[in-house]
């Protein structure tokens, strides 16, 4: 049960992401917001209210942070992910958008070489192959083909068409980390007509590889964005010499 002044801190910092809201609603996309030391001022709030009000509105999706450079009104338009580990189900309700899915193909077939190697599983064991279309609001997102080691789980009984990571958690698997790399790319004619985009259309191709905290690797996913709706923001920094 929580105190009344973990309530009213609660209350607080909301009111305030709801005024921050309320003022990148008239600026443009990628304008800059006042700093954390003006909103404590404008806003008459301690600085710990003003970076949970924040924190809050980039989960939303309405604001984003540069590193050593500030705030930033989101582009409404555009899905901005951090290389956070969440996954598309996830990223969509976070920013107030109903996702859903489209099974493509569902298929247990065997491991090739590379996939074997990825997975350190022998070539020719079963995986899961599993490719699917994501949609926002009905709105074509991604592209999506993954393939999952069988790890005595049943496949069988999983939904397709919902996120996977929430049923491997409820199964006792849990994905802790993953290596990924991002590439662009031109989206061929199935891709584009997935997609609705042209043929040729910009797009990011991200594969990843995701781990257990024991570094057992659970599964392959590569997925192509489409490039008018997702950018990816990369926090960097330059180690002292």
């Amino acid at each position: 049960m929580p105190t009344k002044g973990t309530a009213q801190e609660r209350l607080k910092y909301e009111q305030v992401a709801d005024e921050i809201a309320r003022r990148a609603g008239e600026l443009q996309p990628h304008d800059h917001l006042p700093s954390e030391r003006d909103l404590m001022q404008q806003l008459d709030v301690s600085r710990m209210t003003v970076r949970r009000a924040i924190e809050q509105l980039v989960r939303r999706g309405l604001v984003y942070q540069v590193h050593g450079s500030g705030t930033f009104v989101a582009d409404p338009d555009v899905v901005t992910k951090t290389l956070r580990l969440t996954s598309f189900t996830e990223d969509m309700q976070q920013r107030g958008l109903t996702p859903s899915t489209t099974v493509l193909r569902t298929a247990v077939q065997p491991a090739t070489e590379d996939v074997a190697r990825r997975l350190r599983i022998e070539p020719g064991a079963d995986v899961l192959v599993l490719e699917r279309l994501r949609l926002a609001d009905g709105t074509p997102m991604a592209l999506e083909s993954v393939h999952l080691p069988a790890m005595g789980t049943d496949w069988s009984a999983f939904d397709p068409t919902a996120s996977l990571y929430a049923q491997m958690s409820a199964a006792g698997i849990t994905v802790e980390r993953a290596a990924q790399s991002i590439h662009a790319v031109n989206l061929d004619r199935d891709q584009a007509y997935h997609l609705d985009q042209a043929v040729g259309a910009a797009a990011l191709q991200v594969t990843r590889v995701s781990y257990t905290e024991a570094g057992v690797p659970v599964e392959i996913a590569e997925t192509i964005y489409r490039g008018d709706r997702y950018d990816y923001d990369l926090v960097i920094s330059r180690a002292a010499q």
